[in-house]
């Protein structure tokens, strides 16, 4: 398809494109030698250059990518597609006009949760954790913490997640974006007024579960509705559970495991009946069916604050 009726002739060079779209440039010439979605206009002395409909092609090959299509087929889908030429908006100075070699600044993104997933990721390939704690502490701020978990920062972390396992590549970046999360979730935990429940949450990884990201979105979010928690960590062991159980007194308990490898439905058994008896949740993939009595599984972060609101008795 050729670019829209009005839109300017506009090529981009390598590092626009990348800027733009939040994907590396060594990435960007491998899908070229690759899959053959390079830069397709060429001028006679000058490097080629990305059209807009090769910045479309590379755009939906990314989204393909980030719901899991292999690499090979994302491309083939990208190529095949009939996409529309990506979109230049209109710049903030009218005197300023788009010409044929447009300074690659001039390239102003669309906003939205996309655009927040290009720029965080920009920031993370760069190793800017200034840049990224900017971005997430506005995303926490104005859209909240459900919005800001499920739209930007599990995709960004699902993709740089898939782009170490495809590649080997990019772990300091995935562990800088992490902490960087981390501590983001942090402050809104810490920032929690006066709680609005007597017993806490307690939250906790599996015995032999790294992963402690999600533990801390839920503790965010219920810090929003003024619900208190206690994270506990990674690899929490069944008879540290227990006691702090018994200590603590919770009004539910949260065991997150994000593979089969980590579930382990014997370490509810340790946990000594209390009364009230706190809600029993199972939260994460590595959950399968069928789940101990009285262990009620969540599928993502909105069902889970809701279902730990009532039983905090603030809902």
């Amino acid at each position: 398809m050729s670019q829209s009726q009005g839109q300017p002739e506009v090529s981009l060079t390598i590092s626009a494109v990348s800027r733009r779209l939040g994907i590396p440039a060594d990435t960007l010439r491998t899908w070229g030698r690759r899959y053959g979605l390079g830069p397709s206009e060429h001028q006679t002395g000058s490097h080629r250059r990305y059209t807009l409909i090769d910045v479309a092609r590379l755009d939906y090959m990314s989204r393909l990518l980030a719901n899991g299509i292999a690499p090979v087929d994302a491309a083939r889908l990208a190529i095949a597609e009939d996409v529309e030429a990506a979109t230049l908006l209109p710049l903030a100075r009218a005197s300023l006009k788009v010409v044929a070699d447009l300074d690659d600044e001039n390239v102003i993104s669309l906003t939205g949760p996309r655009a927040s997933i290009r720029g965080l990721l920009r920031a993370a390939n760069m190793m800017d954790s200034a840049k990224c704690s900017a971005i997430i502490a506005n995303l926490l701020k104005t859209d909240g913490v459900v919005a800001a978990w499920t739209d930007v920062l599990c995709p960004v972390l699902a993709q740089l997640g898939d782009q170490w396992a495809k590649t080997g590549e990019g772990v300091e970046v995935e562990h800088l974006i992490s902490e960087v999360v981390a501590n983001e979730l942090h402050k809104i935990v810490d920032a929690r007024p006066d709680s609005l429940n007597a017993r806490p949450v307690l939250l906790a990884s599996a015995p032999h579960e790294l992963h402690t990201l999600p533990l801390y979105a839920i503790a965010a979010g219920l810090a929003e509705q003024n619900i208190s928690s206690q994270v506990m960590g990674a690899r929490f062991p069944a008879d540290a559970l227990a006691a702090a159980c018994k200590k603590i007194g919770p009004s539910a308990i949260v065991i997150w495991s994000q593979t089969q490898g980590t579930a382990d439905n014997a370490i509810w058994d340790d946990i000594e009946g209390q009364r009230p008896e706190p809600l029993r949740m199972s939260a994460g993939p590595g959950w399968k069916e069928p789940l101990p009595e009285g262990v009620v599984p969540t599928t993502d972060l909105p069902s889970t604050l809701l279902t730990l609101a009532v039983a905090a008795g603030v809902r």
